[in-house]
């Protein structure tokens, strides 16, 4: 009876993390998409994908300086390739719009916390 009931706590426990996870996605995108917005990338251009994906990531991670870290990254990348003469809607501008934002969450380690903690290795275990 023990072990049932220990099954049964388990399953709904499992089902609630799931549940809460499912139901936090669509508001880390909505704060994506306004962090995003805020650092000058647009949606229908070329950053705004990338720039929503690793910004959602973080946010559900419950990292809130990353994620405004990495949506700084996003609009930086968008200059950054204009500036390098590549102009938007190519190829060679969305690889060098992809290429900077990895980058730069390559460099951006640190969570809210300040530990030193690489986050995206952490989250991804």
């Amino acid at each position: 009876m023990n072990r049932t009931r220990l099954f049964a706590v388990l399953v709904v426990g499992a089902v609630a993390t799931a549940v809460s996870a499912f139901a936090a996605q669509p508001f880390a995108q909505g704060r994506a998409e306004q962090k995003c917005s805020e650092h000058g990338v647009q949606p229908r251009t070329d950053g705004w994908e990338l720039c929503l994906s690793h910004v959602t990531r973080a946010y559900e991670w419950g990292e809130q300086t990353l994620a405004n870290q990495l949506a700084r990254a996003a609009g930086d990348a968008r200059q950054d390739c204009l500036e390098k003469g590549l102009r938007p809607s190519t190829s060679s501008y969305r690889a060098c719009i992809s290429r900077a934002i990895d980058a730069h969450s390559q460099l951006l380690i640190l969570g809210d916390d300040q530990s030193g903690v690489n986050v995206a290795e952490v989250h991804q275990r």
